[in-house]
């Protein structure tokens, strides 16, 4: 479904461009462009007796950043912070030499024994690298976004004062992620090491599920894709797990029951995100309620941790309601 809606949106944006801003589209960038003062919000044009109106923004292409005018604010939305943040990363000096300069020999090993670097542009978690430079430029990207906050600058004189921030600060916000980062993954370690290889019969599905779990909170760009403002979050969810693993063996009716109600609103909440189109589903209110779910599963295994905010099954299931097309 998604790929069909790739396909069907790609003429969409096509057509928006070569109606609206075929001179301003631009591809290769690797800083803002020296002869664009600022990025307009929209443009407008005609397609015939159509008025037709397109959202220009940078979009991250991985090695460089592109100039794309697209056909939705819903995808500008997304796509402009993570475009200006590959700007930033791209026209200013690499953080990352700096922040491994600064592991210990423990932090090098657990940043080590995570395989994931960050997701290729566009990809979202998918892919990555191995060892601790690849998981760095990870934990880059997260600190520039933090950097980059709520407002992307959309003339260049705004990026021009950003990237003077980005050249003071961001070695420093790149090792206070990687610090973070070697938190999460050290609670991660205990957690795997605890996870039986061969668990009894009654406790193979919930071994199975936080098989799952682990690899949905720690994917492939997980440090980008939490954010530096969620990672003492996914600790805790990575906590919550290993109390469940000490009651499971006393309890696995009633770890069953929980499992239900938690699989049941991921059901719901899946069945939506599928249903919605792709630029939509990426929007922060929608990605939210994922990590709602995990704080229902804390609520259920490890309330002695506490949750960020109240959860419930009702809350959960009126979230899914609001995003419902």
């Amino acid at each position: 479904l998604d790929a069909l809606r790739t396909e069907l949106a790609a003429p969409v944006r096509a057509a928006v461009a070569a109606a609206v801003a075929a001179d301003l589209e631009r591809a290769g960038l690797r800083d803002w462009p020296d002869d664009l003062d600022s990025l307009a919000g929209q443009v407008d044009g005609r397609q015939g007796e159509h008025l037709v109106r397109g959202y220009p923004a940078f979009v991250d292409e991985g090695d460089t950043v592109a100039l794309r005018v697209l056909a939705t604010a819903a995808e500008q939305a997304i796509a402009m912070p993570a475009g200006v943040a590959r700007l930033l990363r791209l026209s200013t000096a690499s953080p990352v030499k700096a922040a491994e300069r600064s592991l210990s020999s423990r932090a090098r090993l657990v940043l080590s024994v995570h395989p994931g670097g960050p997701a290729p542009a566009g990809q979202g978690a998918a892919g990555g690298g191995a060892g601790p430079a690849a998981l760095l430029e990870d934990c880059a990207d997260a600190a520039t976004l933090d950097l980059l906050g709520a407002q992307a600058p959309w003339t260049r004189t705004e990026f021009r004062e950003l990237q003077g921030r980005a050249a003071a600060e961001l070695a420093g916000r790149t090792i206070e992620v990687a610090g973070a980062v070697q938190q999460v993954l050290a609670v991660a370690h205990d957690v795997r090491r605890a996870l039986p290889e061969r668990p009894p019969a009654a406790q193979a599905a919930a071994v199975q599920d936080i098989r799952a779990q682990v690899r949905d909170l720690l994917p492939a760009g997980f440090v980008t894709r939490a954010g530096a403002g969620r990672l003492a979050d996914l600790a805790r969810y990575l906590r919550a797990i290993s109390v469940r693993l000490e009651h499971l063996g006393r309890d696995v009716e009633r770890d069953r029951a929980r499992m239900l109600r938690v699989q049941a609103v991921q059901q719901a909440y899946d069945a939506v995100v599928g249903a919605v189109p792709a630029p939509r589903a990426a929007q922060a209110d929608v990605r939210d309620i994922a990590w709602l779910i995990q704080e229902f599963r804390v609520s259920l295994w490890a309330q002695r941790l506490g949750t960020a905010r109240p959860v419930s099954e009702q809350r959960i299931y009126r979230a899914i309601d609001a995003i419902a097309p």
